[in-house]
Formats: structure tokens, sequence, C-alpha cells
């Protein structure tokens, strides 16, 4: 016994190994070279957008660290702060340039020779006063009789020969406005200024004179006491008699208007140049030191990030030199590269092995992979833009997100997250993230997969793009917690995160009439439209074609109905149904449906002739789909809803008219293949469904009695039969889902073709006593009246 258990064990192992080998041998067979010539150029594009370029920097602004930042090479870089301070210091040692204000010395000066005129015109004191008034001159008694009195020549040049030394000591008077500097920055630190005289009153040209002032020296016009004092000391060369208005008139012009003039443009000039005598102030790093020390208070802050970059560029520079140690840092990177193309091989790997697997139909489609793969790589090159341009990698979920949406609504649900799992996958080490990158983008694709089950509104996508956004912000913020981060910047980045999933949503939404028409396919948004009954199609069937209208209306209830209990999509198999017999249009008439009572076309044509009509439906369908705009998506169930199966009825009329023998049977039988439907098979459940549910709807209305058991005993038939006839060899539907539409068609058939209670005539109810019809009404099951109705 234990040698034969032994035995079995054996063969169990060995028939085990034999079904693992030829499942493996199907899938190469199903590969074939074009989706492996795919999966190489998948690859090299891969490998291409993820090994060049630059990437975001590891850091942000704010972000915390528990351990020193050191740099990987030594480098200088200019100390910006230093360097500002010391140019700073430059320009503010430069003194102030300043201009005599020739044009008040030459007014000054012009006021004295106008006092002296009108001095010597005036006879009286009083008429000379009246001039004094009117200029605003400040002139006594005695002064006007000592300039009335000077009426000979010596004397008047004596008086003339006092104004120029007056000139010249004015241009040696310093006083200057308060807020003469106020322009400029930064203030000056010298104890000096730089006074630059009048042009030469002889016209020789040349400039004036330069000096070198002490600043204390410089006197403020608001300064009144100071401004006295120094126009009394230069009124001092004057006569006696004069001295107090020649103060006077000083005084008033001092006061109110500075010798001095700020020079600006010149000053700035000498700034500018002071400023670029000063060298750039650096300071250098060295591997042992660190870098950025921890700061657990305020984290990152922008010169730090500044700082960062340019060790970056440092450390590219160094590394492409041949310097000691870049040689084995060229060796790290190489490593570093070759591990990210290795992810990316065995995720291109397993990508089209999941293919093989789950979906074999894309890959025995060689366009379909192409653009699969294309698909691919366009991600993966918007996420590394992405990464490059913009600071956070958590908004490569934009483009990582919308290609989910997009396969989930070209595809389905389980297909596109399986894809998108592994392109996260590939995204990550592309963009160089962390483990908190790839749960991220694999949350968020589940979330967006998820909720994308059907899409019957404009507003459910921008749902989609709030539930993954929700679901991206928790994950992003706790891995940031994780890290240590503070909440602020943790949920900051979780935003960040919570916006590109939003963004996704709403690219979708704005490109999904584009999506459908480029993938040929139809959301439910569009099935929707389509089973509208205003469209024109189908106001067109129920015009000219009412029986199949009526009975496409009918199919199209039981389709959804047994499509939702086995999880297929109830919608589409609905709206199929409304157009899988529109090819009865072109010869309504010849279909039972719509033929009138006791006439039949077909009586005058041979059974060939006739099955050449019933099987023209097909055809004239798709055309019909063709000229009015159909998605494609339904076009399969016109082509699909009788498969291969036989035109029994006019193969049986095919087969009485064949010559009998003696024994009464016919002399050969015509083969079922001449009367069977060109195809093909379902390919999907949604179009199986529909084949079942044509056949029993027809079946179940030629029934004179439409009991439950019958109508149960049909269906159990038809199904079976289809099941036998291989019609469903090309759909992946189960016999547990067929038990189970066999039983959504029965509910579904028994609700149509309910008992009714049959109501007495209106005579015979009104010769019947009263409380004969009470008795009548008391004997009526309860609800059997709404139900009749």
């Amino acid at each position: 016994m234990a040698a034969r258990r032994a035995v079995n064990r054996a063969q169990a192992v060995r028939q085990r190994n034999g079904r693992r080998s030829v499942s493996w041998s199907r899938l190469w067979k199903a590969m074939g070279s074009a989706p492996v010539l795919s999966a190489a150029a998948l690859f090299a594009a891969a490998t291409a957008i993820a090994l060049y370029g630059g990437h975001s920097p590891k850091y942000a602004v704010g972000q915390k660290f528990d351990h020193p930042i050191y740099p990987d090479v030594d480098f200088e870089t200019e100390d910006a702060q230093q360097t500002l301070r010391h140019r700073q210091a430059a320009r503010a040692s430069v003194p102030s340039h300043y201009g005599v204000d020739g044009g008040l010395i030459a007014e000054i000066a012009t006021a004295l020779q106008n006092v002296y005129q009108a001095a010597q015109a005036a006879e009286t004191y009083e008429a000379f006063q009246a001039v004094a008034t009117a200029n605003g001159w400040r002139v006594d008694g005695p002064a006007y009789q000592h300039l009335h009195a000077i009426t000979d020549e010596p004397k008047r040049k004596a008086f003339e020969e006092r104004i120029g030394p007056l000139r010249e000591r004015l241009a040696s008077e310093y006083t200057r406005s308060a807020d003469a500097e106020r322009e400029r920055t930064p203030a000056s630190t010298a104890n000096v200024a730089v006074v630059h005289g009048p042009e030469p009153q002889d016209g020789t040209g040349g400039g004036g004179a330069v000096r070198d002032v002490n600043t204390f020296a410089l006197l403020p016009i608001s300064n009144e006491v100071g401004i006295r004092r120094a126009a009394g000391d230069l009124a001092g060369a004057f006569a006696p008699p004069l001295r107090a208005a020649v103060a006077d008139l000083l005084a008033s012009r001092l006061s109110t208007r500075p010798l001095l003039a700020y020079d600006a443009a010149l000053t700035n000039e000498k700034m500018a140049e002071a400023e670029q005598g000063v060298g750039t102030v650096l300071i250098k790093y060295e591997r042992d030191q660190p870098m950025i020390p921890v700061r657990a208070d305020t984290g990152l802050t922008p010169s730090d990030l500044e700082l960062l970059a340019i060790h970056d560029q440092a450390y590219r520079s160094f590394i492409a030199g041949d310097a000691p140690g870049a040689r084995a840092l060229r060796d790290q990177e190489l490593l570093e590269k070759a591990g990210v193309a290795v992810v990316l091989a065995l995720a291109t790997v397993g990508l089209f092995v999941y293919l093989g697997v789950h979906q074999r139909r894309v890959l025995e489609v060689p366009s379909r992979t192409l653009a699969l793969a294309a698909v691919v790589a366009a991600t993966l090159l918007a996420a590394r833009l992405i990464d490059a341009r913009l600071p956070f990698k958590s908004l490569t979920l934009v483009p990582v997100l919308f290609t989910a949406s997009v396969l989930a609504i070209a595809y389905s649900r389980r297909f596109a997250a399986g894809v998108m799992i592994i392109v996260a996958i590939m995204v990550t080490p592309a963009v160089r993230g962390d483990i908190g990158l790839l749960v991220t983008l694999m949350v968020g694709v589940a979330a967006t997969v998820y909720m994308l089950q059907d899409i019957r509104t404009r507003t459910q996508l921008l749902w989609v793009g709030l539930a993954s956004g929700s679901a991206v912000f928790l994950s992003t913020t706790a891995f940031g917690l994780l890290d240590r981060q503070a909440w602020g910047f943790a949920a900051g980045n979780g935003a960040w995160s919570a916006g590109a999933a939003l963004a996704s949503a709403m690219m979708v939404q704005m490109t999904l009439p584009f999506i459908e028409r480029i993938g040929r396919v139809a959301t439910a948004l569009t099935l929707l439209e389509w089973r509208d009954p205003t469209r024109p199609l189908l106001q067109r069937l129920a015009r000219e074609a009412p029986g199949t209208y009526t009975h496409s209306l009918a199919l199209g209830t039981l389709a959804e109905a047994a499509c939702r209990e086995i999880g297929a999509n109830g919608l589409l198999a609905q709206v199929g149904a409304l157009y899988h017999d529109i090819g009865k249009l072109n010869k309504a008439a010849y279909f039972a449906e719509n033929q009138e009572a006791k006439i039949n076309r077909h009586d005058r044509l041979s059974p060939t002739m006739s099955l050449l009509i019933i099987i023209g439906h097909v055809k004239d369908g798709l055309e019909f789909a063709r000229e009015y705009k159909l998605p494609r998506v339904l076009h399969p169930f016109i082509e699909e809803h009788h498969g291969t199966t036989v035109v029994q009825y006019f193969h049986r009329m095919a087969s009485d008219h064949q010559p009998q023998i003696a024994s009464g049977r016919h002399d050969r039988d015509v083969p079922e293949s001449q009367f069977r439907y060109p195809g093909p098979k379902p390919s999907t459940r949604e179009s199986a469904v529909l084949m079942m549910c044509d056949g029993v709807e027809g079946a179940v209305r030629t029934l004179a009695e439409p009991s439950p058991g019958r109508i149960e005993n049909v269906v159990h038939q038809i199904v079976t039969a289809r099941l036998n006839d291989g019609q469903f060899d090309d759909c992946d539907i189960t016999l547990r889902q067929l038990r189970r539409v066999e039983e959504s068609l029965v509910r579904s058939l028994c609700s149509y073709y309910h008992g009714r209670i049959s109501y007495p005539k209106a005579r015979e109810k009104d010769e019947r006593p009263a409380n004969h019809v009470r008795e009548t009404a008391a004997k009526v099951p309860a609800g059997a009246t709404s139900a009749a109705g």
C-alpha cells in the first residue's frame, strides 16, 4: 500500500509539472515576437527616461532631519552673507560727495549790488526803505547813509572789492541740508566729506577745487544759531555801518538754501567702484565636516537648499574630472543606475507576464501591445519631467492616476490596478523616490480604480478625485509623521498629494470624450446617452419594426438583471440589447414579431432564401451601426447575439423538403453547417448573456401556458443547448455564472408571465344577488387585484 501511495504521489507531481509546463508554453506562444519586442522597447525607453536628466531635491524647506548633512566632496562656495557684509561695509566707507552751489553765491553777490544801487538811487531814507521792504532787505539808517555817501569811484571800487572775497569765503562755508543723504544706502561711516568747489569765475574751466572736509564742519541749515554766527563772521569784512545789514542778508539766504548740494550720482558711482573692489568671500566644506547642522526647531531653510544645490553641482563637476576619488564615486553612481535598470527590467517582465496571464488579448494584437507600452513610457516620462521641474515628488501622482483612470475606463478595473501597480514600481526608482512614495502611488491607484466602477455622471469623476485625494493625503501625511517631521510639514506634503489626485481627476473629466474616441470605448455616460429612446435609430426601430423594438426592450431588462447577478456590466448589456436587432429594419415584415396575423412572407420562399434573409440582419445591423456611428463597444452585440447557432426552423423545413425513401425517412439530411449563423461566438459575458436572453424570450413567448415549471424547463434546455453547441467557448463565463443567469432569467420571465385573475362578465355580475357578489369577493386572495393590474 505504501508503495502504491508513493507511485500515486509521483504521478500527481508529474501531472502538476506537466500542466505547469503546458501553461508556460502557452504563455510563451501567446507572447510571440511582437510582445517581446515591445517589452524590450519599453525597457529601453524606461531606462533612458530614468537615468538621464536631473531630479527634484531630496529635501524641502522646513524638513527636519536627525543627523547632520555631510558633503560628498570637498568644495568651496561663496559665503553670500559675509560677501554682502563686506561689500556693504565698502560702500559705507565711501565719503559722500557734495558740490558747492555757485548759483547761491552769485545770488548773494547780486543782492548786495542791488542794495548799493537802490541806496544810490533813493534821495531819502524813506524812499529807500520802500524799495528795501519790497525786496525783503533790512537796512537801517546808518547803513543807508553810508551806502548813499559812496559816490566817488575809489569808494565804489572799495565796496565792490569787498564782495569778491565774500564770494571766496562763501565757497568755504559748508552748510548743508539736514536730510541731504537720505537717499544714500548704506549711510556713510567716513568722518570726512568730499566737497567739489564751484567753477572759476575767470572761465578758465578745469573744475573747482576738491577738498576733504571733516563732517563735523558741515553746518546744517536748520542750526539758526550757527548760521547767524557764520553770517556775522562773513559780514566782518565790510565797514561797521554795513555789517548788521550784510549779516542779516546772508543769514536770510543761508538759512533757506544750503551752500552744499549732495551729489548722489557721483557718490553712487564711487560706492559701486568700492563694492567692485571687494572680492568674493569663500567658505570651504570638507567631507568630514558637517555641511548643515541639525536644526530640530526650524528644519531646513531656503539658504540650506541653495547650499545643497551648489553641492550637487560641485559633485557633478568633481566626478566628471580625474581628481583622486572621482573614479570611486563614478563607480558608485554606476552601480546605482544599474540597480535602477534591474528594477525596471524586473517590472517590465512582470508587466508582460501579467498581461499574458490575465489579459492575453492585449498581447494577441501587436498594435494593442505597442500602444500599452507607449502609454507606460509616456507615464514615466511625464513623472520624470514633473520630478525634474517641480519640488514635490508626490506630484508624480498626476500622470500615474490619470493613466490608471484611462486604463480602467478602456479595459477593466482589475487590469488597470495590476498594470498601474507595476508602473508605480517603475516610477519610484525612476524619480529616486522612497517607500513612502511607492505606497502613496499604490494607494492612489487602488482608490482611483475602485471608485471608477461605473461613471454615470460628470460629477462622479470629481468624487473619484476627492476620494483618491483623501487616500493619498492620509498616506503622505502618515509617512511624513513616521519620518518625525512636523505636523505642518507632513500635512503640507499631503495637501500637495491630494491636489495632484484632484488635478488628475479633472484632467480625466476634460479628456473623457477624447479617451472614448481614441480607445474606442464607451463609458456609462455614453451608454446612457445611447439608451435614450429619442435616439433617431431607436425612434426608427419603434416606427418601422415595433415588434422588434418591444422584443429589444424586454431583452434589455432581462440582460441587465442577469448581468447584475454575475457581476458583469448590466448597463452595457441593456444598451446592447436595444440595438442588437437593428438589422431587421431592412426587412422587418419577414420576422415573426413584426408580422401581421396569419401573414407569413416566408410561405412563398424556399428555406434557403429565407435563411439568407434571417441571417442577413446581422450584416445589415453592422451597417446601420456604422451609419449611425454607434459606439464600437456595442457592435459585438449585433454580430455575436446569435453566435454560430443553427436556424432550426428553416433547417427543419429544408430537411422536410428532401425526397423520402421507402421507409419514410429522408434520402439525406441537410448539414447543419449550411444553416448556421456566420458568427462570431460571444466574446464577452455580456454578449453571452444577451444570446441566452434572446433564445429564452422567444421560446417562452410561444408557450400556451407559461407556468413557472415550464419556463424553468425551457430556460434550462436553451442554455444547455448553447453550452453543448460550444457557443460560450470564446468568453470567460463559468458554469456557476451560467446557473445564476438561468435563475435570474427564470425569475424575470415568471414575473412577466404571472397569472391573472379572471374577472366575471358585467352581465353575469348584474344578475347575481348582492350577497353572492360579497361571497365571491371574499374568496379572492389578498393582493390578487393589484397583481392582475
